[in-house]
């Protein structure tokens, strides 16, 4: 009997060693492919990098805007409020292998700083975007969200130790933003 349970321990072995070798085998081919197969092309510009990733499905094109004026975005922005400097965005644009399918995106945002309290800031912002959609979250912060023709604009306001710290941002279409 102890010979037939050393046969089945020794097969269970063997079968988790092929098995753990057939993994590393699929990875490094796996890895081959995409070392063969895609393409990292890297530019720089004054308002940031620019980032093209060929693959066999087709090209992404990333665009970076770096130091973007949130005044840009056209959203309203807090009076006396100072620039941070976390301000920038992106277009994100695919192109299928065939050509025929594009899709983008686009992100732009920045931040701002103001030491009014948090709940004068809202109240600016209440009067100004009465129209659009109020959340608050459990951290304290509160976001207005309005969405229209495939674009989505955003306000978050949230305290900080330093002041009240306001994002805007817009999500979309690269012809829109």
């Amino acid at each position: 009997m102890k010979t037939s349970h050393h046969t089945r321990r020794g097969g269970i072995l063997s079968t988790l060693l092929f098995i753990f070798l057939a993994i590393i085998a699929l990875l490094v081919v796996g890895g081959l492919y995409v070392a063969r197969n895609v393409h990292v092309e890297t530019r720089e510009h004054n308002g940031g990098d620019d980032v093209a990733i060929e693959t066999p499905a087709g090209r992404i094109n990333i665009r970076a805007h770096e130091n973007l004026d949130p005044a840009t975005l056209g959203l309203p922005l807090y009076p006396g409020a100072k620039r941070t400097k976390d301000t920038g965005g992106a277009t994100f644009e695919w192109t299928s292998a065939d050509g025929k399918t594009d899709k983008g995106l686009a992100v732009s945002g920045g931040s701002l700083l103001t030491p009014d309290p948090p709940s004068k800031v809202l109240a600016w912002y209440r009067a100004q975007l009465p129209n659009w959609v109020i959340v608050t979250e459990r951290d304290g912060s509160t976001r207005f969200e309005f969405k229209e023709g495939g674009q989505k604009r955003i306000v978050a306001i949230q305290e900080k130790n330093d002041g009240t710290h306001i994002g805007v941002a817009t999500v979309g279409d690269p012809a829109s933003n």
